[in-house]
């Protein structure tokens, strides 16, 4: 059995972490803590750090620790689920690292670079292993798509372009996986108190819709882009200190890819993924952000094509699966899911932080 604890309670994405732990016959939830908060919330409606713990807590029965070094010391687990601000992920992962445990750290890898060289060299240092937990991995339907375009279904890849985003990680409406129900109604000084609204504790639109771009740009290119030039803007949200839209355009020798991040768009409008460009057609996620997603693809001149199928995948399921399978059979963490790859994405997003404040274009 490879036991497991889930540190941090700051990100929502945890109630779909411990769903997927729950559902994993080979690993169990032994424990869970929250990291103390650098911005206390006064509030402990559905999404806050306070309602993801007590959901997790009552779906599991995990023990609740008030401490999660004494947690680490008592349970001594084969793996951390790190799902704190982006900002105190360096230091959560070393005390973890320390203690000889494996470390599944929530994307992205930390709030900036230098913190994500932090995490990398844990592994050297402490002998433990790294994964970045990315939920885009495991949609099936985007494996399609890199599988269409990695065999040229409609040629050479050219251009890629992406948009995510929602009304804010608390915002009107918000909905996560793992919660059936939305957020609920926050007023502004509320939400002005949690760590998602605050540029100190790695908040902003550029770490947390952003990132995406980067991820698939670098995933579906291959490699890091030559340059970068991106802006960031505070356009709808007055209780947040960072920007709540991004955008950027990552520049290769004969390609490029566009990318946005926002917190101001209804999800109802948002595509299922990338569109793929490519010089003999176009591969793309279609479908609404939250249901109906499905791989498509033409011609130039608007032709369908047939995008071939890819069969199920056990150990693509979700992070605890793919866990399960690399501890019990052998098989390797997937390539975005490494700190080498994760390290590279790091670059190109801290590439556009700086583009950003500095009106230029950045060599990630």
């Amino acid at each position: 059995m490879i036991r497991t604890v889930i540190i941090g309670f700051a990100h929502m994405h945890v109630n779909e972490v411990a769903l997927y732990i729950d559902g994993q016959p080979d690993t169990k939830l032994v424990g869970v803590a929250d990291v103390p908060p650098k911005s206390p919330e006064n509030t402990d409606k559905r999404y806050t750090r306070a309602w993801n713990l007590k959901n997790v807590a009552d779906l599991s029965g995990a023990p609740v620790y008030e401490d999660y070094t004494k947690l680490l010391d008592e349970l001594k687990p084969d793996y951390a689920y790190i799902l704190c601000e982006n900002a105190a992920k360096p230091d959560v992962c070393e005390q973890v690292a320390k203690r000889g445990v494996n470390i599944i750290v929530e994307k992205p890898m930390a709030a900036d670079l230098a913190g994500a060289e932090r995490i990398c060299a844990l592994e050297g240092q402490y002998g433990v292993e790294i994964a970045v937990n990315w939920p885009v991995a495991w949609r099936p339907y985007l494996a399609q798509l890199k599988n269409a375009v990695d065999n040229k279904l409609c040629g050479d890849l050219i251009k890629l372009r992406y948009i995510n985003g929602h009304t804010g990680p608390l915002g009107k409406g918000a909905k996560h996986r793992g919660v059936t129900a939305t957020a609920e109604e926050m007023s502004d000084e509320e939400r002005g108190r949690i760590w998602w609204y605050k540029g100190d504790c790695g908040g902003g639109a550029f770490l947390d819709i952003l990132c995406y771009g980067c991820y698939f740009t670098r995933w579906f290119f291959g490699k890091k882009p030559e340059g970068i030039s991106s802006m960031g803007i505070n356009l709808n949200t007055p209780y947040a200190d960072c920007e709540d839209n991004t955008a950027a355009i990552f520049r290769y020798e004969n390609a490029m890819s566009t990318a946005e991040g926002t917190w101001t768009i209804p999800r109802l409008i948002v595509p299922a993924g990338p569109q793929v460009l490519c010089t003999e057609g176009a591969v793309w996620c279609a479908g609404g952000a939250d249901a109906g997603q499905h791989i498509e693809a033409c011609t130039l001149s608007g032709e369908m094509v047939d995008v071939p199928q890819l069969p199920a995948d056990d150990k693509m399921k979700n992070m605890p699966w793919h866990i399960a399978s690399h501890v019990l059979h052998g098989t390797p963490i997937f390539e975005t899911l490494t700190p080498a790859f994760n390290l590279e994405v790091m670059q190109m997003l801290d590439a556009a932080v700086k583009s950003n404040a500095g009106h230029t274009e950045v060599r990630p």
